[in-house]
Protein backbone atom coordinates (compact mmCIF):
# COMPACT_ATOMS: atom_id res chain seq x y z
CA UNK A 1 0.00 0.00 0.00
CA UNK A 2 1.42 3.34 -1.02
CA UNK A 3 1.35 6.48 1.09
CA UNK A 4 -1.20 8.43 -0.81
CA UNK A 5 -1.85 12.04 -0.04
CA UNK A 6 1.09 12.41 2.37
CA UNK A 7 3.59 14.95 1.20
CA UNK A 8 7.10 14.88 2.53
CA UNK A 9 8.68 18.20 3.25
CA UNK A 10 12.08 18.69 1.68
CA UNK A 11 14.88 18.30 4.21
CA UNK A 12 16.66 21.53 4.96
CA UNK A 13 20.30 21.26 5.92
CA UNK A 14 20.71 22.43 9.50
CA UNK A 15 23.42 24.91 10.24
CA UNK A 16 25.56 23.52 13.04
CA UNK A 17 27.24 26.10 15.22
CA UNK A 18 30.19 25.05 17.34
CA UNK A 19 29.81 25.13 21.10
CA UNK A 20 31.98 27.26 23.39
CA UNK A 21 34.20 24.30 24.31
CA UNK A 22 34.94 23.59 20.65
CA UNK A 23 35.82 27.22 20.00
CA UNK A 24 38.07 27.44 23.07
CA UNK A 25 39.70 24.13 22.18
CA UNK A 26 40.90 25.61 18.91
CA UNK A 27 42.50 28.64 20.56
CA UNK A 28 46.23 28.59 20.77
CA UNK A 29 48.80 30.60 22.64
CA UNK A 30 52.34 31.22 21.56
CA UNK A 31 54.91 29.67 23.92
CA UNK A 32 56.98 31.89 26.14
CA UNK A 33 60.51 32.54 25.01
CA UNK A 34 62.98 30.59 27.06
CA UNK A 35 64.65 32.77 29.64
CA UNK A 36 68.35 32.58 30.26
CA UNK A 37 68.05 34.57 33.51
CA UNK A 38 68.56 32.62 36.73
CA UNK A 39 69.12 34.01 40.17
CA UNK A 40 72.80 34.11 41.09
CA UNK A 41 72.28 33.35 44.79
CA UNK A 42 69.87 31.65 47.15
CA UNK A 43 66.80 33.80 47.77
CA UNK A 44 67.85 36.22 45.05
CA UNK A 45 64.48 35.67 43.35
CA UNK A 46 61.40 34.09 44.90
CA UNK A 47 58.38 33.21 42.77
CA UNK A 48 55.04 33.14 44.57
CA UNK A 49 51.52 32.26 43.55
CA UNK A 50 48.18 31.65 45.21
CA UNK A 51 45.96 28.92 43.81
CA UNK A 52 42.29 28.57 44.69
CA UNK A 53 39.67 28.45 45.89
CA UNK A 54 39.64 24.70 45.46
CA UNK A 55 36.23 23.12 44.91
CA UNK A 56 36.71 20.86 47.95
CA UNK A 57 38.26 22.08 51.19
CA UNK A 58 40.75 20.04 53.22
CA UNK A 59 39.60 18.46 56.48
CA UNK A 60 40.85 21.63 58.23
CA UNK A 61 38.83 23.89 55.92
CA UNK A 62 41.73 25.10 53.74
CA UNK A 63 40.75 26.10 50.20
CA UNK A 64 43.88 27.90 48.96
CA UNK A 65 47.47 26.83 48.22
CA UNK A 66 50.26 29.41 48.51
CA UNK A 67 53.69 28.59 47.08
CA UNK A 68 57.12 30.20 47.35
CA UNK A 69 59.83 28.89 44.97
CA UNK A 70 63.49 29.90 45.13
CA UNK A 71 64.70 30.49 41.57
CA UNK A 72 68.30 29.54 42.40
CA UNK A 73 67.81 26.26 44.26
CA UNK A 74 64.24 25.43 43.13
CA UNK A 75 63.37 24.87 46.78
CA UNK A 76 59.62 25.09 47.25
CA UNK A 77 57.56 26.00 50.30
CA UNK A 78 53.83 25.27 50.29
CA UNK A 79 51.23 26.69 52.66
CA UNK A 80 47.54 25.79 52.91
CA UNK A 81 45.24 28.73 53.65
CA UNK A 82 41.60 29.08 54.58
CA UNK A 83 41.26 32.52 53.01
CA UNK A 84 43.09 34.83 50.58
CA UNK A 85 43.40 37.45 53.28
CA UNK A 86 46.00 35.26 55.06
CA UNK A 87 48.64 35.71 52.31
CA UNK A 88 50.30 38.77 53.86
CA UNK A 89 50.63 37.22 57.33
CA UNK A 90 51.94 33.95 55.87
CA UNK A 91 54.49 35.86 53.78
CA UNK A 92 55.74 37.69 56.87
CA UNK A 93 56.10 34.36 58.69
CA UNK A 94 57.90 32.86 55.67
CA UNK A 95 60.23 35.86 55.42
CA UNK A 96 61.07 35.70 59.14
CA UNK A 97 61.78 31.95 58.91
CA UNK A 98 64.02 32.39 55.84
CA UNK A 99 66.04 35.20 57.44
CA UNK A 100 66.56 33.13 60.60
CA UNK A 101 67.60 29.97 58.75
CA UNK A 102 69.86 31.51 56.10
CA UNK A 103 70.87 34.94 57.45
CA UNK A 104 70.03 36.23 53.95
CA UNK A 105 67.27 38.50 52.75
CA UNK A 106 64.98 37.96 49.79
CA UNK A 107 66.15 40.07 46.85
CA UNK A 108 63.14 39.98 44.51
CA UNK A 109 59.62 38.66 45.01
CA UNK A 110 57.92 37.88 41.69
CA UNK A 111 54.13 37.46 41.76
CA UNK A 112 51.10 37.96 39.60
CA UNK A 113 49.06 41.16 39.96
CA UNK A 114 46.65 39.57 42.44
CA UNK A 115 45.21 41.84 45.08
CA UNK A 116 46.66 39.62 47.80
CA UNK A 117 50.13 40.79 46.73
CA UNK A 118 49.44 44.41 45.82
CA UNK A 119 47.81 45.78 48.97
CA UNK A 120 49.30 48.91 50.53
CA UNK A 121 50.43 47.00 53.64
CA UNK A 122 52.14 44.28 51.58
CA UNK A 123 53.93 46.82 49.36
CA UNK A 124 55.03 48.83 52.41
CA UNK A 125 56.39 45.70 54.11
CA UNK A 126 58.42 44.84 50.99
CA UNK A 127 59.75 48.39 50.81
CA UNK A 128 60.68 48.44 54.52
CA UNK A 129 62.58 45.14 54.09
CA UNK A 130 64.27 46.20 50.83
CA UNK A 131 62.60 43.48 48.79
CA UNK A 132 61.98 44.40 45.17
CA UNK A 133 58.52 43.40 43.93
CA UNK A 134 58.12 42.27 40.32
CA UNK A 135 54.70 41.46 38.93
CA UNK A 136 53.70 39.62 35.79
CA UNK A 137 50.95 40.71 33.44
CA UNK A 138 47.49 39.27 34.22
CA UNK A 139 46.60 35.70 33.14
CA UNK A 140 50.20 34.59 32.71
CA UNK A 141 52.24 32.19 34.78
Amino acid sequence: MKNQGIKRLPTVPRKITPCDACILGKHCKQPFHSSSFRASRKLGLIHSNLCGPMPVATSNGNKYVLTFIDDYSRMCWVYLLKDKSQVFEVFKTFHFMIKNETQQNIGILRTDNGGEYTSHNFEQYLKDNRIKHQTTIPSNP
